[in-house]
């Protein structure tokens, strides 16, 4: 006879005692992985895509709910970062003042030191004077209240704006489209989020952030950069037209736009803008770019890119051959932009297929990520899939043998309606004619030759009436 045992009690003590430290680890500060940004974020075109939050595809800059772009959703990033002041921090050279203070809202004021290569540099042109989360009463904002004088003050916080002058900053933004001005909580505040992930790719402007430049390519983007910094990027100030503003140019420069104005037939103080070719009389607001040389004035709502014409987001512009683009405008007339990761390729080797240019490995199925390079592939919304993908997610159903028309196979439409181009799936249903290329009629998902036809298919088929 076998005994029996009781089972052991559990031991609960630990063999050896544990370090405490242990219980220190993990709570130090976390670093952000760049798929862990906006992840969850709410898809603006959610009405129609019916996202259900931000999953970013590991290397394609969209969301794997929905197929939209990075910038279609709200993103917030961590810790109230304010993607215009990374750009600014790392392209106007103070990335290590504003990447300390980037929680912090308020004015950009370059460092002190005038013997800097970098304020040298910026001498010569538009300084950043930009505020963020600046607050203002209806008092300071009449366009916001529609109410001279109203003793109800509501308090209005706008999520960028030019400078710390409320005057100013009221006018500047009355001269803009109610759904361009980044009101916090609004419509305008969303867009300017979008336009400045659109405009502005940190990929582009900082060799960290570039996931896919090749070790040899490290030093084209650097220079890219470099010449980014010193001679293509600045930043529109607001301005009063023909009040004594701050001088931005040599005073043969000052010179020469007076006697170009007194040419043009315009009265002192007045200007025309550099787009719209309008006259900009004295007293108006203006946006006013001072490069190097050359010295521009535009509409607020007239400063826009000259390829993608969006309103050139916090008035960060990059200027190339006498003209003003956003950062992703400019960057694509120097370089390539991978249609897969949407990151420059600074390689002399990249595959070009439907018009596109695509890092070798990034010409890929859009669904299962299969690499396409010496593949067959099809095309949808002018992205590839493998032929898999596109049979099993796109194929049309033949309406007659209800099997997936293959994209190989020759098929025939009507209105919504599908089938193989062959006879056994395209003849009359009652004498079995072929109708390719043949007058039909369609009732109730059933193909006939003739209104004879018709009436024999009803007398066989009294249950089954057409």
């Amino acid at each position: 006879m076998t005994d029996v045992v009781t089972s052991p009690v559990v031991d609960e003590k630990p063999c050896f005692g544990a370090n405490p430290q242990i219980f220190k680890l993990g709570l130090a500060k976390q670093h952000i992985l760049a798929h862990d940004i906006g992840q969850g974020s709410e898809c603006r075109n959610s009405s129609s895509c019916r996202c259900e939050g931000l999953d970013l595809h590991f290397w394609r800059k969209i969301c794997k709910n929905c197929g939209c772009r990075m910038d279609e959703h709200d993103v917030v990033l961590p810790n109230e970062f304010d993607h215009a002041q990374i750009v600014i921090g790392r392209l106007f050279g103070a990335r290590e003042h504003f990447e300390k203070v980037l929680t912090k809202p308020g004015m950009y004021k370059p460092a002190d030191d005038s013997n800097s290569k970098e304020n040298s540099i910026m001498s010569r042109r538009s300084q950043p004077t930009a505020v963020y989360n600046y607050k203002m009463s209806s008092s300071d904002s009449e366009s916001e209240s529609g109410k001279k004088g109203s003793s109800n003050k509501e308090n209005v916080q706008y999520a960028w704006a030019p400078l710390p002058d409320k005057d100013l900053v009221s006018r500047y933004m009355k001269c803009l489209p109610e759904e361009e001005r980044p009101i916090v909580g609004s419509k305008g505040e969303q867009n300017r989020k979008s336009r400045l992930q659109f405009q502005l790719p940190l990929y582009d402007c900082n060799v960290e952030d570039a996931r896919f430049v090749e070790e040899k390519d490290v030093k084209t983007l650097k220079s890219f950069v470099e010449n980014v910094k010193n001679n293509v990027i600045g930043m529109g100030r607001v301005v009063e037209i023909g009040m004594d503003n701050e001088s931005c140019g040599e005073n043969e420069h000052d010179f020469e736009k007076s006697m170009t104005a007194a040419l043009k037939g315009l009265k002192v103080g007045e200007t025309e803008c550099k787009d719209c070719a309008k006259t900009m009389k004295t007293g108006e607001i203006g946006v006013e770019c001072c490069h190097h040389t050359t010295a521009d004035t535009y509409h607020p709502n007239c400063f826009r890119c000259d390829t993608c014409r969006q309103l050139l987001v916090d008035n960060i512009y990059f200027f190339y051959k006498n003209k003003y683009f956003c950062g992703r405008h400019y960057a694509d007339q120097l370089y390539p932009r991978c249609a897969g990761c949407d990151e420059l390729i600074f390689a002399n080797e990249y595959t070009f297929a439907e018009d596109k240019s695509w890092h070798f490995d990034h010409f890929a199925c859009y669904k299962c990520d299969f690499k396409l390079g010496g593949s067959r592939y099809m095309t949808r919304d002018d992205n590839p899939f493998c032929l898999e993908c596109y049979l099993k997610h796109f194929a049309k159903i033949c309406d007659t043998c209800q099997h997936k028309i293959g994209p190989d196979e020759k098929r025939l439409n009507y209105n919504d309606t599908h089938w193989h181009a062959e006879e056994r799936c395209f003849q009359c249903v009652q004498c079995e004619m072929n109708l390719i290329g043949q007058k039909f009629m369609l009732k109730n998902h059933k193909l006939l030759c003739s209104s004879q036809c018709k009436a024999n298919y009803n007398s066989a088929h009294p249950e089954d009436q057409l």
